[in-house]
């Protein structure tokens, strides 16, 4: 599993990865995309609370699916460690 954590967005537009139990971290990312990927994951956790069935999956599996192919793009295609045992993304935004 790979751990991505994805700050305020700053001048380099950078994240961390924590690998082998240290923080590693990362630059060069479009601040542009990188806000955009910070939104839609905020959008996939308010559309968790919509009740209308069916309206939180739809919206979810939309916005999902880009940000999928934006962390994908930009991590080279390996979202997760060998295996394909997947990523978690931390958002940490401080406001």
């Amino acid at each position: 599993m790979r751990i991505i954590i994805i700050g305020g967005v700053g001048s380099d537009a950078g994240y961390w990865t924590l690998e082998n139990g240290k923080l590693v971290h990362h630059g060069g990312w479009e601040v542009d995309r990188l806000a955009d990927v910070s939104r839609s994951l905020s959008i996939i956790g308010q559309a968790a609370q919509l009740k209308t069935p069916g309206l939180a999956e739809t919206v979810a599996n939309g916005v999902a699916a880009a940000v999928e192919k934006e962390l994908t793009g930009h991590l080279g295609g390996q979202l997760g460690a060998a295996g394909g045992a997947g990523a978690v993304v931390i958002v940490n935004v401080g406001r």
